[in-house]
């Protein structure tokens, strides 16, 4: 298990300001039986998908309106589970980017997303080291 708690000497805007919700979280681990049986069996998420992308296993679970992304990553063997990165939800990608971009921090250009329909850029930096995407949902969602 893992618990986020915001940490004190991180002094980063709020990058989230402008988000809708948390789209999804994503979660590395090195043993996905393991992680499937945890997440899946043992605190009831509900699995959506699991399926192999570029030759890398990920499993997909829903909480409520947010999604928990399993990403299998061998490294992490010795570590267990740990919390990658976060995806925030957003009406318009061009307008929070450019809002990020006015708040001075370092933002990529908007791009489309893996997932059909989506846009999404990066937030670089004023994450407190949590890699950071914004996306702008498609229409509907799985």
């Amino acid at each position: 298990m893992f618990v986020l708690q915001r940490d004190a000497r991180c002094d980063a805007p709020a990058v989230a300001d402008g988000a809708l919700a948390l789209d999804h979280l994503v979660v590395r681990s090195a043993d996905m039986e393991r992680a499937a049986a945890f997440y899946g069996a043992r605190l009831g998420l509900d699995m959506r998908l699991d399926r192999e992308v570029g030759g890398r296993r990920l499993m997909f679970f829903r909480v409520g309106d947010t999604v928990v992304e399993i990403a299998e990553h061998k490294a992490d063997a010795d570590r267990g589970d740990r919390l990658w990165g976060l995806s925030w939800r957003v009406a318009d990608a061009d307008a929070e980017r450019a809002r990020l971009t006015q708040a001075e921090l370092d933002v990529s250009e908007v791009r489309l997303g893996m997932k059909p329909g989506t846009r999404v850029f990066t937030v670089r930096d004023g994450t407190c080291g949590v890699p950071t995407l914004m996306i702008e949902a498609g229409s509907g969602r799985d």
